[in-house]
């Protein structure tokens, strides 16, 4: 694959990755100009955002297939296209009630679009770059955060916030012009014999493998995955707990911050700042995936364990406690995203599409119910029984990543051992 038509595709992955989730986003970030205007309380705010991620959970398998079939491009530029029409309506509201069906909508235009841009990585970048592209990809949503909060002052405190979904909408319009056009058929061939998947070590030599027979051809046209739904549920598993102890870090980091006495400036910052180095993590991680013989999902588990750690120190609610856990709270605890889809990918080498639409359905059930459960913990028991709850969803995650990997090495020596033809007799 040339080198500018990778680039191309990750250029594509990434913007189109932050214009899809914007629209729930940007409903957080100007919620308090919003609930203003629309008389909208707490409660209702949550249903609405809540209702984004709900419709994206429900349709992500399903729509992982179709965009299986139709090819990334293609679907990109359909879900890139519902995603500036719901950015316009969005904009036109007239009620919570509008505004909330509106980001359903939104929600089933994201679940193609995040899966057919996984599968266009898998489709056009080289196997020795593919986890820098997905961390890329994967460091859409924090900057989609960062994109809704400086959008506050920017447009919603002096255009008004429906200006705000106008600029998400034309981000997604633009968007659409980055996405490059179908490969031949979308066929795009065999797998590169370096490509590291999750072998272990001593089962990552070309060698080997080619012993074991070429690897399939990647299409776009297959609805089924490689790997067992069985562990593809337990991938998904994996996403909804990180995915849920995520959502509940940075929606109450701030508020728990500011009750534990740290001042309001220095708690804004301290979202800031983990958000910036969570992006960093990621993509740190993603050149780390590139060396040869790095196992994606053990690493995982590892960053899901120490960051999880981290997050249960905030269960002190010292203001010396936030100060110290929040750099390796964000730069291990949120910084699983790339490698979960990474090993995901590399296991499912023929349906990346329908595969990571499974896995994704946890990850969207984990971040609309992360916050609504982490308010439900808050108010009845504190934010200290709130950090160690989301600390221990994060370690129960990383856990279950651990059972994978032995899970994954397990299957890929059995499958090497099937497919290498047994040694003749000694004469």
């Amino acid at each position: 694959m040339p080198q500018a038509a990778a680039r191309h595709a990750v250029i594509a992955g990434v913007v189109g990755t932050t214009s899809s989730v914007l629209p729930a986003f940007m409903t957080g970030a100007v919620a308090v100009q919003v609930s203003a205007d629309l008389g909208m309380d707490d409660q209702q705010l949550g249903l609405v955002i809540g209702a984004y991620f709900t419709s994206a959970a429900l349709g992500s398998a399903v729509l992982g297939r179709a965009a299986q079939r139709m090819g990334p491009s293609r679907a990109m530029r359909t879900g890139l296209a519902l995603t500036a029409t719901t950015g316009v309506a969005l904009a036109l509201t007239p009620s919570a009630l509008a505004l909330g069906t509106v980001l359903l909508v939104s929600g089933v235009s994201n679940a193609l679009t995040q899966p057919a841009a996984n599968l266009l990585l898998a489709d056009r970048v080289p196997a020795r770059r593919l986890g820098l592209a997905m961390a890329l990809k994967q460091a859409g949503m924090p900057f989609a955060s960062l994109l809704g909060g400086l959008a506050v002052p920017a447009l919603a405190l002096t255009l008004g916030w429906r200006w705000t979904y106008v600029a998400a909408a034309l981000l997604a319009t633009a968007a659409l012009g980055t996405v490059p056009g179908e490969l031949p058929d979308d066929m795009p061939g065999e797998l590169p014999d370096d490509m590291p998947g999750e072998l272990p070590d001593e089962l990552s030599d070309p060698a080997v493998r080619r012993s074991a027979g070429p690897p399939a051809p990647m299409s776009t046209g297959r609805g089924r995955t490689d790997l067992p739904m069985a562990v593809l549920l337990v991938y998904a598993l994996v996403g909804l707990l990180g995915a849920a102890a995520a959502g509940a870090i940075v929606t109450f980091m701030v508020t728990a911050a500011e009750d534990a006495g740290v001042s309001p400036a220095a708690a804004g910052l301290l979202l800031t700042g983990g958000s910036l180095v969570g992006i960093a993590s990621r993509l740190a991680h993603g050149r780390w995936a590139d060396l040869p013989g790095r196992r994606p999902i053990q690493r995982v588990g590892l960053l899901m364990l120490v960051g999880g750690l981290a997050v249960i120190a905030f269960g002190l609610h010292r203001p010396g406690a936030y100060l110290a856990a929040v750099v390796p709270a964000f730069a291990l605890g949120w910084a699983w995203p790339g490698l979960f889809n990474l090993s995901v990918v590399r296991n499912n080498p023929t349906s990346a599409a329908a595969a990571t639409g499974v896995t994704q359905t946890g990850v969207y059930i984990g971040a609309g119910s992360g916050p609504v459960v982490g308010g439900v913990i808050a108010q009845a028991w504190g934010y200290s029984a709130l950090w160690v709850a989301s600390g221990a969803t994060l370690v129960a995650a990383g856990a279950l990543s651990a059972w994978l990997s032995v899970r994954l090495r397990r299957r890929a020596r059995s499958g090497l051992a099937a497919a290498t033809p047994a040694a003749p007799p000694a004469r």
